[in-house]
């Protein structure tokens, strides 16, 4: 072929080429993000037949803690509960007559299911107390004794609350296997009922079975420091003694409500949020009987490990029976007994100009310095109370009565040099539940 020809070829064999479809990648279309349910978003029941979950609160990073519950005060309302332990040994089925009373909703089973070949202390409610100290309400829940196989209290106890007085419960603040001695949010949620169906047709009454969509408390709103308060439900086992159970929450949580029913749960057995109340999720040849002179329900079968009390009011005294609340008349809230007060301070070197006043240059503390405490006005009358400063030079009283008291320290410890000045000593007027801060300065310089 002549060469003249080539260039004409090339240029049909690029006009061809360019007619020729060439396929297109296929773009892959954005997968969207699961819908998760909100947190007053219904789930409803798993079809097996299971408890329906409630929505939790969305999870964040790990809470940061701004306010930690401190110590209880006097009662402000109390509760009591028949126990079984008197009667009720470990192996030994008996109970002392009375105190399961299903109709009403008031169990006294801290016995294992079918046998009641076992009693379990731990389940077995004495008695329990709310107490008001803003910005906290405390109950705590006292066993009959402790038997700590798991390092743990192996079950939840649960603090139930009626706001508006009907006999449905309204928020329901649990706390699952405490163990520590310090304030905790481990094992601490809180449920809310939305739809105001606690109870059933019947308020404290058996209306089993109920329909399955039973949800009762549905809306979780605290869960271990996850929720729009990271502060707002706390646990512990008292430091001073091992079978109370403390729960602390916040008044702000039930929107600083002043009136209200309350009352306590032990519960290892149905351990079921969103079926109360109980009774109205089973019938009663379900749930057994704790007493051997039912004896067409006997022994305990699905409701067992389980110990409860009747309510008691908080802010006011009823004037009629209200539903679920403790039998008898209706006394008046005792006076309580004024709070302790407490005192804490620091002893520092106090620079010029010596003013007995601690300034924020004064950095200089003294340890293993005694203070002492004593009654009345200064000089002061018997001594009270002593300490010495810690390693930061500071100190600390509590659990003190109000009036009036002398603080001072002792010149001769903490090798304070002899030729050395000091403050005070001070009187102080301590007011029930307040916290006082004298502080003591030491000096080389005349203190005014």
């Amino acid at each position: 072929m002549h060469k003249r020809w080539f260039p004409l070829l090339a240029l049909l064999l690029v006009g061809l080429a360019c007619n020729i479809p060439i396929p297109q990648p296929t773009a892959s279309l954005p997968t969207e993000a699961p819908i998760l349910p909100s947190a007053t978003e219904e789930v409803a029941p798993p079809a097996n037949g299971a408890a329906p979950t409630p929505a939790a609160p969305t999870a964040t990073a790990t809470p940061i803690h701004l306010l930690r519950p401190g110590e209880p005060g006097s009662a402000d309302s109390t509760v009591a509960d028949i126990i079984s332990g008197d009667t009720a040994r470990q192996g030994t089925p008996n109970q002392p007559p009375g105190g399961d009373w299903y109709e009403h909703n008031l169990y006294e089973r801290p016995f294992n299911a079918q046998t009641q070949d076992r009693y379990f202390p731990e389940l077995d409610i004495r008695n329990a107390e709310l107490d008001r100290s803003k910005p906290w309400i405390y109950v705590s829940m006292r066993l009959y004794d402790v038997s700590l196989e798991d390092g743990g209290l192996p079950a939840t106890y649960r603090v139930e609350l009626d706001l508006d007085l009907d006999g449905r419960g309204d928020w329901l603040i649990e706390a699952a296997s405490p163990s520590q001695t310090e304030w905790t949010v481990e094992g601490v949620r809180v449920f809310r009922d939305s739809d105001n169906d606690v109870g059933g047709t019947y308020p404290c009454r058996d209306d089993a079975p109920q329909p399955p969509e039973e949800d009762s408390y549905d809306e979780l709103v605290f869960d271990q420091g996850q929720g729009d308060d990271p502060d707002a439900a706390w646990v512990r086992v008292s430091p001073a003694d091992p079978t109370v159970v403390q729960i602390a929450f916040k008044h702000a949580l039930i929107n600083i409500d002043v009136e209200f029913m309350w009352g306590v749960w032990a519960d290892r057995g149905v351990d079921e949020a969103a079926w109360y109340d109980y009774h109205d999720h089973f019938t009663k040849e379900e749930a057994g009987s704790p007493l051997p002179s039912l004896a067409s329900y006997y022994p305990s079968k699905a409701i067992s490990e389980v110990d409860n009390t009747c309510r008691g009011w908080f802010g006011f005294i009823p004037t009629s029976e209200l539903p679920c609340a403790c039998q008898g008349a209706p006394t008046a809230t005792p006076t309580p007994e004024p709070r302790p007060a407490s005192l804490r301070g620091a002893v520092f070197k106090d620079i010029a100009p010596a003013n007995c006043s601690l300034d924020s240059s004064e950095f200089i503390r003294w340890s293993s310095v005694q203070v002492i405490l004593k009654a009345g006005a200064c000089p002061g009358g018997a001594t009270v109370a002593t300490t010495t400063t810690d390693d930061n030079g500071n100190y600390s009283f509590s659990g003190l009565e109000p009036g009036a008291y002398c603080v001072q320290i002792n010149p001769a410890s903490g090798g304070i040099p002899g030729s050395w000045n000091t403050c005070g000593p001070f009187t102080i007027n301590l007011s029930p539940g307040a916290s006082q801060t004298v502080n003591f300065g030491i000096s080389p310089i005349n203190i005014p």
